[in-house]
């Protein structure tokens, strides 16, 4: 049998233990301070990238984003079989007012062959737009163009040409994401979950509500006229952000009408590259031709007009 202690030590042998536990105590209460603390679900938003933010950010003097983009035109919102398409490759110059200049060139794709797998490029066609001036490449110009005239210059008002359509932000997107105001209203509409490296936000609204979100005048793909309130169609769309809350990738559905099988159009751009700087400048003015000279050169190649023998 062990001899107990001594009552003074028994004494210090207790002192000691209670010290040990306020030390303890002490050491933990520390250690949670120190670790982040989660109130509920406003401080988990709080914490989240905001795209509007991030992009507006963005809009900056002399730097840019480059784009990549294909598109596909569908009967029924449920079909898998694709018509024609285009596929386009770019980079953008910003500003505070949003894109300012374009350099891309776009191709156009046939109905896919075989299983899914993309049918080969056509012919590229390249532009430049500086400002409100689009520059088509005269290489893709169907009559004749003067020697040293590479590109022919195009009004801003001059629309029904694919590439001067997208000329102003290089892609057919329903949804301008340089635009501040629109995609605050997409974030608004969008439910948002983690993915990998960032966020991905799906969302539907419909053309009444995207012509009150729109900056300018959204113009319908189908007929090019502009979205009005009694405009019937709907857009969805997959919006994945990284981190820093910059779009990665944005996919649309693009829905006109309200018919049983109507017209879709289903666009994927991928944008790599933001704020990188960037200026693009108009191509040099000896080998640029304006499109009211371009035919008035033309109609003097066609003189002399051949008379009339009274075959007409």
């Amino acid at each position: 049998m062990e001899p107990k202690p001594p009552p003074r030590a028994s004494k210090a042998l207790n002192k000691d233990k209670l010290s040990m536990r306020r030390w303890a105590a002490l050491t933990v209460t520390v250690l949670l301070a120190s670790l982040p603390v989660a109130t509920g679900p406003a401080a988990a938003q709080a914490g989240a990238p905001d795209p509007a933010r991030a992009i507006k950010r963005q809009l900056r003097d002399g730097h840019g984003v480059r784009i990549a983009e294909t598109n596909r035109y569908f009967f029924g919102e449920k079909s898998t079989v694709s018509g024609s398409g285009t596929r386009i490759r770019g980079r953008l110059q910003l500003a505070p007012s949003g894109p300012v200049a374009a350099a891309f060139t776009w191709w156009n794709l046939s109905p896919p062959k075989g299983a899914g797998r993309p049918s080969e490029k056509s012919a590229p066609y390249r532009v430049i737009r500086v400002g409100k001036d689009a520059y088509d490449a005269a290489d893709r110009y169907p009559g004749p163009v003067p020697d040293g005239k590479e590109w022919i210059r195009f009004p801003n008002n001059h629309r029904g040409a694919m590439a001067r359509d997208m000329a102003r932000d290089a892609s057919l997107q329903p949804i301008d994401v340089y635009d501040p105001s629109m995609m605050r209203a997409v974030l608004k509409c969008s439910t948002r979950k983690p993915s990998y490296g960032g966020f991905l936000y799906r969302g539907t609204m419909s053309y009444k509500e995207l012509s009150k979100a729109s900056r300018g005048t959204a113009v319908s793909w189908t007929s090019g006229r502009p979205i009005t309130a009694t405009s019937k169609g709907k857009i969805s769309w997959q919006l994945w952000a990284g981190r820093d809350g910059l779009p990665k990738r944005l996919v649309t559905t693009d829905t006109a009408g309200t018919v049983r099988d109507p017209l879709v159009k289903r666009s994927d751009t991928h944008y790599t590259g933001w704020g990188s700087p960037l200026v693009i400048t108009a191509p040099p003015a000896d080998e640029v031709i304006d499109e009211d000279d371009l035919l008035e050169y033309i109609r003097r190649q066609n003189e002399p007009i051949p008379p009339d023998d009274g075959n007409t």
